[in-house]
């Protein structure tokens, strides 16, 4: 394949689907079309807010009372009063999960387990499409920078999603669902200044008449840099980004919908690095005195994405919906001295049919391409530099009522095949007990995988370089040592089997309460294992990838939401976990398991939100942390204070006053990753002003 048709083929496919789209509106039947705008959060009570609808679990609208799964659903109106400026500081206030600030503009974030920059067992979507990359199993939140206001609300499940959504949804889902064109009408002006960030954003909708809506955005952000440890320096971790995108929706006729959308991003993400003398750069590993040389450590980053959606309701017992996207992004590291540039190209069919009363059957296939082109350099290499991963798909779910308004039992399954593992099947059943309008109890026991990332297989990285002992040039009987960390494409993927149990309850009109217990069983988890290889004059030791872990993780997590009067509400949840991680007897010696000890055994959070009059609103969130085994002094446990104060000056405008980690002037939150070093989370204060005209 030449690469004039690699470039044109996501163009193609496209334009193919979108032509599709428009052929199969001739053959629509009339029939009124379903509202499928949500209520304004803000107005409802918590039992009405128990009967919202969600998609992420089921992949049909269904009232959150009834879903049988771990579920939060962050509001838009949330989302406002956090006083939020990117995603993983709205994600702190979901009950169970972990988000840890690493430097000025990267983020761990994590739920059960296992966190890292790059968590490898969460999936996050942002309507619909997965922003999980292929290269090393994560999610680059620094390109996930979203023009805040635009969103819908984010459903969050804590627990496994793969019969539905595929590989790598093991620990957990994020869904983030944007607003639709016709729900943002009109102009919106946002910003925000102060004292270690700044941005804003404008965006436009109009009504193009025949049930037709546009909307356009664009926003830039700036972070500035941070304190690094043991230093009142600056990190030189400061980072920025530009977005432009739109999205167009259009009724056809009275059963068929296309949505049109996409955006086009650019920015630079900078670090400080641990352990050397400047800390804006890297040093990269040679075998000559001084054994390294300096880099700098910017990333440069850019993308851009266009999706397509169109849905069909044949009738009132069946519609379905056919969905295709084009993902690039690239990335730049100068310290690295390489790039890469990642292709996603995504079709999926989905048909919802309720075949009776008693079952709502739910199935679709789909097909996804990973395209890879990675440029080596002398520190960084990749034994498979273009690389093309096929992933094909069929799922199927039924949702069968066993006693109506009692008993439910979804059955369901996933089937993938991929170039790297093959077959696998991620099967899972969910009961449901709802013994009155108040309660309900459910339960399940799933299967999920984990498949290795083109990292794990394919990289060669050096690490660093050991001088010789005692200094001077490296020899045979005093050689230097070279680290470097080595793929293996023999890799299998990681398996977990999940049980979980939990409970969801209206105590009272003002009370309502989620508790959700669980326990995961992992095989094959991913090591490294050390070995050494002599040649003339210095010492290789690799870090090899492989397959020798098993990990018991087990816990449980609590929320409990209180209306205490009409103008204030209380939110509080709590969260416990432990990991018990173990070496297969036939490892290597010294083989270490990856992440191991890394997420806080406790977290806690109380939520306040008042309104003080008609006109003032103050948000106030205190959040504690339990120390974490990761990298020592750096992960201490903490606690801090975030408060929003926000006045309705009416005329559309509301000016804001954020304080975020009041408690503490710095703190650390995360230890250093492989490609990032810990930076202390500050105390700041900044503006916000929102304009809707």
């Amino acid at each position: 394949m030449n690469k004039a048709f690699y470039r044109l083929k996501p163009w193609a496919v496209c334009l193919v689907v979108i032509l599709y789209l428009g052929q199969g509106t001739l053959q629509a039947a009339n029939q009124e079309p379903e509202n499928d705008n949500l209520p304004d959060l803000t107005n409802l009570s918590v039992e009405q807010l128990m009967n919202l609808d969600v998609t992420s679990v089921m992949k049909v609208p269904t009232d959150a009372k009834h879903v049988p799964a771990a579920l939060y659903v962050l509001s838009s109106d949330e989302i406002r009063r956090t006083g939020a400026t990117t995603i993983p500081e709205a994600l702190r206030v979901v009950p169970g999960m972990h988000v840890a600030k690493v430097d000025g503009n990267k983020w761990a974030v994590s739920m059960r387990g296992f966190s890292s920059q790059f968590v490898n067992k969460l999936l996050v979507l942002v309507d619909g499409r997965s922003v999980y990359n292929p290269l090393f199993s994560g999610v680059w939140w620094d390109q996930q920078d979203m023009m805040m206001e635009d969103i819908e609300r984010i459903e969050v499940i804590r627990g496994p999603g793969a019969s539905l959504w595929g590989a790598n949804a093991v620990n957990g889902v994020i869904n983030i669902i944007t607003k639709s064109a016709k729900d943002t009408q009109g102009g919106l002006l946002s910003s925000h200044v102060g004292t270690q960030r700044y941005g804003g954003g404008l965006r436009y909708g109009a009504d193009l008449s025949g049930d037709a809506y546009l909307k356009v955005y664009g926003r830039h952000t700036n972070y500035s840099d941070s304190k690094t440890l043991g230093t009142s320096g600056n990190g030189g971790d400061e980072g920025e980004m530009s977005k432009i995108g739109f999205r167009y929706d259009k009724a056809i006729d009275f059963t068929n919908k296309l949505s049109l959308q996409g955006d086009a991003y650019l920015g630079e993400s900078n670090g400080a690095l641990q352990q050397f003398p400047s800390l804006t750069s890297q040093q990269t590993p040679v075998l000559a005195p001084p054994y390294s040389r300096a880099l700098p450590t910017d990333q440069l980053f850019s993308g851009h994405y266009i999706q397509g959606r169109w849905e069909q309701h044949q009738s009132a017992e069946s519609n379905t919906v056919l969905r295709m996207y084009w993902d690039r992004h690239s990335r730049k590291s100068p310290y690295l001295d390489s790039e890469y540039q990642i292709d996603n190209i995504d079709v999926d069919f989905q048909h919802n049919y309720k075949l009776n009363d008693s079952h709502m059957f739910v199935w679709g296939s789909g097909v996804r391409f990973n395209l890879n082109n990675f440029q080596d350099s002398a520190q960084i290499a990749m034994s498979s530099n273009n690389r093309t991963d096929r992933i094909y798909s069929l799922f199927a779910q039924d949702d069968i009522t066993l006693v109506p308004d009692r008993w439910h039992l979804t059955l369901g399954s996933k089937l993938e095949h991929n170039p790297v593992t093959q077959f696998e099947v991620q099967p899972n059943a969910r009961l449901l007990w709802t013994p009155d309008e108040k309660h309900s109890f459910w339960g399940s026991v799933s299967r999920s995988v984990r498949t290795p990332n083109w990292v794990e297989q394919n990289i060669s990285y050096g690490l660093q370089t050991r001088p010789p002992i005692g200094g001077g040039a490296s020899n045979s009987s005093n050689p230097a040592v070279m680290l470097n960390l080595t793929g293996n494409p023999d890799l299998t993927a990681e398996k977990m089997i999940g049980f979980e149990l939990g409970w969801r309850g209206q105590l009272s009109g003002q009370l309502s309460s989620d508790v959700a217990l669980y326990h995961y069983s992992y095989d094959d988890y991913a090591s490294l294992t050390p070995n050494m290889h002599r040649f003339a004059g210095y010492v290789l030791q690799t870090l090899d990838y492989n397959n020798y872990g098993h990990v018991q993780v087990y816990g449980g997590e609590v929320s409990i939401d209180w209306q205490a009067t009409e103008d204030w509400k209380l939110r509080a949840s709590y969260s416990h976990e432990e990991e018990r991680f173990r070496v297969s007897p036939m490892a290597p010696a010294n083989t270490t398991l990856i992440s191991g000890d890394s997420y806080p055994a406790h977290k806690a959070m109380l939520w306040s939100m008042y309104q003080l009059s008609p006109q003032l609103k103050l948000d106030l969130n205190w959040r504690y942390s339990d120390a974490t085994g990761l990298n020592g002094s750096q992960s201490r446990a903490y606690q801090d204070l975030d408060a929003r104060l926000a006045w309705d000056m009416g005329s559309g405008i509301e000016v804001g006053l954020v304080g975020r980690n009041l408690l503490n002037s710095s703190h650390f939150e995360y230890g250093s990753d492989m490609f990032s070093t810990a930076t202390a989370v500050q105390r700041e204060v900044y503006g916000t002003l929102r304009w809707h005209f």
